[in-house]
């Protein structure tokens, strides 16, 4: 796993927004799958979360907006999907996870590549304003993820994880309005990236990562009128509201905030968004998500699935996916106290006996 070593471009063009591009973090894994018997499912791939983001936008005295996920803000979760939305809950859909089935009589070499960054777009004046001034001061953004390396059974949704990488990126970007356009912005933040790194312990992967809603389906833009970073305002308002309105309607955090129809300012400004780049060369993530990058709505990765799913769990349990009943149990090898599946400890012991080892890079 590896981030570009390059600081991150920033581009003034645009006369309605401020633009950058962060370096790409990379993972690539190759997997040597033991053989299976006929029946057997597995999608080894990559699953993704963001755990923490702070994403500010200030404007001088004017105030500064924030993009939030409203399950990070108010403890909700400890940690939010950031899936694609179209393959939960893996990041991707074409390089970021394989399939294989059995029978495999030998052993398989299996290889899976994501990839991810950020390419927001930024509005040059206050996200409430129809007009187009240049008062926009500073942008920072700090995130930190989680991306995990599994093996999921295809029959029962047991999963393995086999790696944990944590991995972050931080900027900060001042603006000086006394300066022309194209010479105003200027990357204040170390321009050499903290490379991620491959933990010795896996971390459990909690059911909140599993399902909708994603990071981009809930991500949503808060504006704190009068007031500089750091300071609360009274009347912080939702500029523009997640996709999947469940996040807000069942979270009583924001039940305080100011909610408006979304300025068709704001929609114009940013349609066109910044895309993430998953393998396929689209941003991604969270948001505000790696690849995508909450500036914009269209900042992250676009998930076609905003539906929520009304799942009663334990904020950490190991791992299901999807929900299994004792019905659907009965019908194959798996112990009621959500232990290994059978082929998982085959696959275990053929791996230990080989000394076969998933190599990460």
């Amino acid at each position: 796993a590896k981030i570009e070593n390059r600081p991150t471009i920033v581009d003034e063009k645009s006369p309605a927004v401020l633009k950058y591009r962060t370096p790409h973090f990379r993972a690539t894994a190759t997997v040597k799958f033991p053989p299976l018997d006929e029946g057997e499912h597995w999608k080894i791939g990559w699953i993704q979360s963001c755990t923490r983001m702070d994403f500010f936008n200030s404007y001088g005295d004017c105030g500064y907006s924030s993009w939030e996920f409203p399950q990070l803000m108010s403890g909700q979760n400890p940690m939010i999907s950031d899936s694609d939305g179209r393959n939960y809950p893996f990041y991707g859909s074409k390089s970021e996870v394989i399939e294989i089935q059995g029978p495999c009589i030998d052993y398989t070499t299996l290889k899976v590549v994501m990839n991810d960054n950020f390419y927001p777009h930024i509005t040059w004046d206050i996200p409430t304003s129809n007009e187009r001034l240049s008062r926009l001061t500073s942008v920072k953004r700090h995130q930190s993820f989680y991306t995990w390396l599994v093996a999921m059974n295809a029959r029962n949704g047991s999963i393995l994880v086999l790696k944990t990488i944590s991995w972050q990126m931080n900027l900060e970007i001042n603006i000086d309005l006394t300066k022309p356009q194209g010479s105003r912005a200027i990357l204040v933040s170390d321009p050499i990236p903290v490379q991620p790194e491959i933990l010795k312990q896996n971390i459990r992967i909690p059911t909140c990562v599993l399902y909708p809603p994603n990071a981009n389906s809930a991500q949503i833009l808060v504006w704190h009128p009068g007031c500089h970073l750091g300071e609360t305002s009274k009347r912080p308002e939702i500029v523009v509201p997640p996709r999947c309105m469940l996040v807000l309607l069942q979270n009583p955090f924001y039940a305080n905030h100011i909610r408006h129809k979304t300025h068709t300012s704001i929609q114009n400004k940013l349609n066109g968004g910044s895309s993430s780049s998953s393998s396929s060369s689209s941003s991604s993530s969270s948001s505000p998500s790696p690849s995508s990058s909450p500036s914009s709505p269209s900042d992250s990765r676009m998930n076609n699935n905003n539906t929520s799913q009304s799942v009663t769990i334990k904020p950490y349990s190991r791992l299901i996916f999807p929900q299994t009943t004792a019905t659907s149990l009965s019908s194959c090898s798996i112990a009621p106290g959500n232990r290994c599946y059978n082929g998982m400890k085959h696959i275990l012991n053929n791996h230990a006996k080989l000394a076969q080892g998933v190599m990460v890079r």
